[in-house]
């Protein structure tokens, strides 16, 4: 038998629904403790402003609250996680600058460094001042947390950074030479090989400053780093740009 629900009742069926759904996110915004877990609630549904509103509401509805911290840590969480790097940043060096000691500290960096890595050009050819932030924050996390959890990945990404770095100072060499502005050009590559001695380009760097020298008039000078380019690089696809 088909059973047709009268309007009023079907009214009352939704209104109940309603009502537990209402009942299931009841918030306390009159404590500490309560307006922490409606921040959490709303930074777990992706509310990330209204979170922060609320986190910041500890702060200043509570100035003794000893949720506090937590709060400034949560609340520069939620810039990382709508992706507003750069306030992120901001927010993870305050902390870590205001909360020194604070067990979070590792994960701060980690979080700043992400920040910055975030924000790192798709190019060398850019701004690539984020490139070297990021070392900065993953190099100290390392030194001064080397058993943290948050270490795993930090060597990684400071490896592709350089790599970036490096990258650009190839590519500003590289100009200089095409401009014949040879010992600017030669300048650079020894920057190169002195900073990133490790980098995939630091062979070619080493053959083309001896060339920009060349070029250069300064004969006896490459000359003398042309022996030493041929006894460490002997079997190197650049050795005829060594030569005179």
């Amino acid at each position: 038998m088909r059973v047709i629900l009268k309007p009023r009742f079907l009214f009352l069926v939704v209104l109940g629904i309603v009502l537990a759904a209402c009942s299931a996110h009841q918030k306390d915004l009159t404590t500490d403790v309560g307006t922490m877990a409606e921040a959490d609630r709303l930074k777990g549904d992706e509310f990330f402003e209204e979170a922060r509103k609320q986190y910041m509401r500890i702060k200043t509805d509570f100035p003794q609250s000893s949720l506090q911290i937590d709060a400034d840590f949560k609340a520069a969480e939620t810039y990382f996680l709508e992706e507003s790097y750069p306030t992120a940043a901001s927010s993870f060096e305050d902390f870590i600058r205001t909360y020194p000691g604070r067990a979070e500290i590792p994960k701060a960096l980690f979080y700043l460094g992400m920040s910055y890595r975030n924000q790192m050009p798709e190019t060398p050819q850019r701004d690539t001042r984020p490139s070297a932030k990021s070392i900065d924050a993953f190099t100290r996390l390392i030194v001064d947390f080397p058993s943290s959890e948050y270490t795993k990945d930090a060597q990684k990404f400071i490896d592709e950074a350089r790599a970036q770095l490096a990258q650009k100072v190839y590519e500003i060499g590289r100009f200089y030479q095409r401009n014949k502005k040879w010992e600017a050009a030669a300048r650079r590559y020894s920057e190169l090989m002195v900073q990133y001695p490790d980098s995939s380009l630091t062979e070619e760097a080493a053959a083309r400053k001896v060339y920009c020298l060349r070029q250069a008039g300064q004969a006896e000078t490459a000359e003398a780093l042309a022996k030493e380019f041929r006894e460490k690089f002997p079997q190197s696809e650049f050795m005829s740009m060594i030569e005179p």
